[in-house]
């Protein structure tokens, strides 16, 4: 895998808003939002909004629009977060994936679709995190044909993943960043391709359900296929990555 976009730590003299930033020759461009909707704080260096739901896209030349992940850290605070996108309509319009998080509700852990602006909850899981912190989000796209596997991840937790089948899927598109309300930031936006290296290795999780010996399952997001799986279990029944007795 290759990183091909970032670190970008937003470090800006004045504050500068994000379709202008960096000066010159802009990176970004909105999808939700204008003007002054997301800052980058000169004070803070971070991308920063004080309305809800704004969200922009990378239009560096560099920026995948096929397969991609995305990883920046942002906060959470009550009931709302930054978020991670991917597969960001290059038109501009409100279209596109996010990883995000909502601890007021049971479920905390987000992945959505937007589609023409309204949110679709494509899948939501608990991982036992609660309360405001600065936290690490990833959020992954594979497959430009009839499914689009999607990967997302909030710090150590356990992926969440779901396949998009539906005719709204995203085939394309490059990945961004973008605020859920006014308090959140993002920084340390960065992109890799995922294209293939000569040895390549993957953490994944499979969920197995209670089907009969011989069933088949899919880890379609891991990036590549691989050679060799080793399963490992932690002899626990929860969400978090804890290491087994």
């Amino acid at each position: 895998m290759a990183q091909v976009f970032g670190p970008d730590a937003f470090t800006v003299g004045a504050d500068t808003n994000i379709d202008a930033y960096p000066s010159g020759s802009p990176d970004y461009a909105y999808n939700l939002g204008s003007g002054t909707d997301l800052v980058v704080n000169a004070a803070n260096d971070r991308v920063q909004s004080l309305l809800e739901d704004k969200a922009a896209r990378i239009i560096d030349g560099a920026a995948p629009t096929g397969t991609q992940e995305c990883i920046v850290d942002g906060n959470s605070i009550a009931g709302d977060s930054s978020y991670v996108a991917v597969r960001c309509a290059a038109a501009g319009t409100a279209d596109f994936y996010i990883g995000w998080m909502e601890d007021a509700l049971a479920n905390e852990i987000r992945l959505d679709r937007l589609d023409a602006g309204a949110f679709t909850t494509l899948v939501r899981e608990d991982r036992g995190l609660t309360g405001a912190a600065t936290r690490r989000w990833r959020l992954r796209a594979i497959g430009a044909g009839a499914t689009v596997a999607l990967e997302t991840q909030i710090d150590d937790t356990r992926p969440l993943a779901f396949s998009d089948t539906a005719a709204d899927r995203k085939t394309a598109g490059p990945p961004g960043l973008g605020c859920g309300a006014s308090g959140t930031w993002v920084d340390n936006l960065s992109v890799d391709d995922l294209a293939a290296t000569g040895s390549m290795a993957r953490c994944g999780t499979l969920s197995i359900g209670t089907g009969a010996a011989g069933t088949t399952y899919s880890a379609i997001a891991l990036g590549f296929q691989p050679k060799v799986v080793i399963l490992w279990w932690t002899k626990r029944n929860g969400n978090l990555n804890a290491a087994g007795d």
